[in-house]
């Protein structure tokens, strides 16, 4: 019986130390492949950026700053962003960039990367267009301003009054045009503006208050309602001017 323990024992051991080998062998094979893959999509996203394909360079360099988030992928990352005119995007790469610390022991070339980073940042975020909104006629609250789709947070809506923003801030866009959709209680804007880099454009929203688009919708069903009787028309006009 003692015996039977032992070997029971010593085929345990000997499990647990064949378990432990494979697993670091698969570690291993799985990190030099893991490293193959890496070197072969930057080796992609280099020869696709200096042929000018931009937009496959930042394909593969996203690719692998998914794998590995090396500095000098983000660099690369974004400066096929900056080719392709995606300035915004591209200071939010450099930006992740820079907020990420060097892991311990990394190479020269990621330090490298991310002083080149900082410099290549401040002078792109001079080219960067940027849109200052301005809201007229109604309460920032009660409006939705949306640029090519994406809704404009209330910081960036500057109103001279009833607004929790009253100066706002300047959006940051890409050059280009841009299409700017507001729409306040009933009432719609639809606009576009061009801007070019470095650019700072204005946008003005004016919209009737309230009380205006009441007393519109209250006339324009005064006229349905009176038809061709003008009499009836003026009194109930009049009622429409009246403060509820």
């Amino acid at each position: 019986m003692i015996c039977y323990m032992c070997a029971r024992k010593r085929f345990a051991l000997m499990r647990w130390l064949a378990l432990s080998i494979l697993g670091m062998w698969l570690l291993g094979s799985s990190s030099h492949a893991q490293s193959e893959s890496i070197s072969k999509l930057r080796d992609e996203g280099m020869a696709a950026y200096q042929a000018g394909n931009y937009a496959s360079a930042k394909a593969a360099f996203d690719r692998a700053f998914g794998i590995a988030p090396l500095h000098s992928l983000a660099l690369w990352s974004a400066r096929a962003r900056v080719k392709l005119g995606e300035l915004v995007e591209a200071d939010e790469r450099y930006e992740k960039l820079l907020s990420t610390p060097l892991p311990a022991g990394a190479e020269s070339s990621e330090a490298e990367a991310r002083r080149e980073a900082a410099k290549e940042r401040e002078e792109l975020r001079h080219r960067i267009p940027r849109l200052r909104i301005r809201v007229e006629g109604v309460n920032p609250a009660e409006i939705e301003v949306r640029v090519n789709g994406a809704l404009v947070g209330d910081e960036y809506l500057i109103s001279k009054k009833g607004g929790p923003f009253p100066k706002g801030k300047a959006l940051q866009v890409n050059p280009g045009t841009h299409q700017i959709l507001a729409v306040a209680l009933d009432q719609r804007q639809d606009t576009s503006v061009a801007v070019e880099e470095g650019q700072t454009r204005e946008v003005s929203l004016r919209f009737a208050a309230a009380s205006t688009v009441r007393q519109r919708k209250c006339r324009d069903q005064c006229r349905t309602d009176c038809r061709e009787d003008n009499d009836c028309y003026v009194a109930c006009k009049q009622r429409c001017f009246i403060k509820k």
